[in-house]
């Protein structure tokens, strides 16, 4: 969540070039799996700010592709889905 937070969080405000660099480590040190080993809420947090980086980059799949895999694992779970219909409900910008 550190990690999350103070790194990957902010790294958009430091340039593009930065975020793409700050991302990947974040990209290596995820690898296929979930946050910290298993589920936890350190994936919902990574999940929603990758959400918003690829989203408004416009990033192909392939640039981070273990981020890519983690936002279809969380984009799969049922409460994920049930947050997003509420949230498209009241308005928000969600991705499809």
């Amino acid at each position: 969540m550190s990690f999350i937070a103070s790194t990957l969080h902010p790294a958009r405000a430091r340039g593009l070039d930065y975020a793409k660099e700050v991302w990947s480590i974040g990209d290596r040190r995820l690898g296929h799996g979930w946050a910290i080993g298993s589920y936890s809420i350190a994936d919902i947090h990574l999940f929603r700010l990758y959400w918003r980086l690829a989203n408004s980059l416009k990033l192909p799949p392939a640039t981070f592709p273990h981020l890519t895999a983690h936002y279809e694992r969380m984009m799969a779970r049922p409460a994920v889905q049930k947050t997003i219909e509420i949230e498209r409900e009241v308005g928000y910008e969600l991705p499809a």
